[in-house]
C-alpha cells in the first residue's frame, strides 16, 4: 500500500487482518459488546441520578467514571464495526483527531477519576465523623473539575504538539487513531511528542498509584484498629470494589503501552490489546460496582422485580 500522501489530509487505518468470513461474526460480537456497555452504564447512571439516596460523593464520582467509559467506548466501537466491512479504512484528519482526543480523554480521565475516588474512600473510612464537612458539594465539584480539567489540558497539549508536525505518511498502523500512532507519520523529528507522551503516562500512573497506595495503607491501618467487625468488613468490601476497577484498568493500560514499544509482537496482538483496553473496563466497571454495591444492586433488583420502567424520577424511585 502506498504510504505517501500527495495533497490528501485523510488517514488510512490499518485495522485488523481477518478473513472476510470472520467479518460478520466479529461485527455481531462487537455490536453485542457495545450494546452491553451502553445498557449497563446508562442503567447504573440512571439509578444514581434518579434516586436521591444515592446522591453522595462516591456515587457522583462513579457517574463521572461512567461518562468517561462511554466516551472511550463510543469513540472506538461504532467506527470499528463499520471498518469490518471495508478493505480501505479511510478516516478524515478531523475524525482521526477527534477519535484520538476522546480515547486519550478516556485513558487520562479514568486515571484521574480513580485517584479522586481513592481520596473519597480515605476520607469516608479514616475520617467518618468529618466526612460531610470535608466532602462538601463544593469540594466534590473541585475534585471532579481537577480530574476532567487535568486530563483535558494534558490531551490538548499533546494534540497541539502533534498537529504542528508536517504529515508525510497516511497509514495509521493500528485499529484506531491515537496520538502515538499519528505523530510517527510526521516528516521531521517527533522526539518531543514521544517524550511528552511517556512523561504524561508515567505522571498519571504515578499519581493514581501513589493515591491508591497512600489511601489504602491508611485505610488498612484504620480498619486494623477498629473494634467493630462490621465496620471492618464494610470498609474492606467498599475498597475491594474500587481496587478491582483500578487493577483492571491499569493492567490493560500497561499491556497496551508496553505492546507498542516491542515491534516483535504480532501487530494483531498489539491492536487487540489496545482495543480490549477501551472495551473491557467500560463493560465490567458498572457490573463490578453494581454487584458489589448493595445500594445499587438492591435498587436495580427492586425495579426489575416490580417492572417499573425508568421513565421519570417518580416512576424510577423503587423505594416507595
Amino acid at each position: 500500500m502506498n504510504n505517501v500522501v500527495g495533497n490528501s489530509s485523510d488517514f488510512i487505518l490499518e485495522g485488523f487482518f481477518f478473513p472476510p468470513s470472520a467479518r460478520a461474526p466479529l461485527f455481531v460480537l462487537t455490536l453485542f459488546g457495545y450494546t452491553v456497555i451502553v445498557f449497563v452504564n446508562v442503567l447504573v447512571f440512571l439509578v444514581i441520578t434518579l434516586h436521591k439516596k444515592l446522591h453522595e460523593p462516591m456515587y457522583i464520582m462513579l457517574c463521572n467514571m461512567i461518562v468517561c467509559d462511554l466516551i472511550g467506548s463510543t469513540a472506538l466501537m461504532p467506527r470499528l464495526m463499520s471498518d469490518f466491512f471495508v478493505d480501505v479504512r479511510i478516516i478524515s484528519f478531523e475524525a482521526c483527531f477527534i477519535q484520538a482526543f476522546c480515547i486519550h480523554m478516556y485513558t487520562n480521565g479514568a486515571q484521574m477519576i480513580l485517584a479522586v475516588m481513592a481520596f473519597d474512600r480515605y476520607v469516608a473510612i479514616c475520617n467518618p465523623l468529618r466526612y460531610s464537612t470535608i466532602m462538601t458539594p463544593r469540594t466534590l465539584v473541585k475534585l471532579c473539575s481537577f480530574a476532567w480539567g487535568g486530563a483535558f489540558i494534558m490531551v490538548v497539549v499533546h494534540l497541539s504538539l502533534t498537529t504542528r508536525l508536517q504529515k508525510c505518511k497516511t497509514l495509521v498502523e493500528h485499529a484506531y487513531c491515537f496520538i502515538g500512532a499519528v505523530f510517527v507519520l510526521a516528516c521531521g523529528d517527533y522526539s518531543v511528542n514521544n517524550i511528552y507522551g511517556l512523561c504524561m503516562y508515567y505522571f498519571l500512573t504515578a499519581l493514581s498509584l501513589s493515591a491508591i497506595a497512600f489511601t489504602y495503607t491508611k485505610i488498612l491501618i484504620t480498619c486494623f484498629f477498629k473494634s467493630q467487625s462490621n465496620s471492618k468488613s464494610k470498609a474492606i468490601h467498599t475498597c475491594a470494589t474500587h481496587l478491582s476497577v483500578y487493577i483492571l484498568f491499569e493492567t490493560f493500560l500497561l499491556f497496551s503501552v508496553m505492546a507498542l514499544r516491542f515491534p516483535n509482537i504480532n501487530p494483531n496482538t498489539t491492536k487487540a490489546i489496545g482495543t480490549l483496553m477501551i472495551s473491557v473496563p467500560p463493560c465490567l466497571n458498572p457490573m463490578i460496582y453494581g454487584i458489589c454495591t448493595n445500594e445499587i444492586r438492591n435498587i436495580v433488583l427492586k425495579c426489575l422485580k416490580n417492572k417499573l420502567p425508568p421513565i421519570s424520577p417518580s416512576s424510577f424511585d423503587c423505594s416507595r
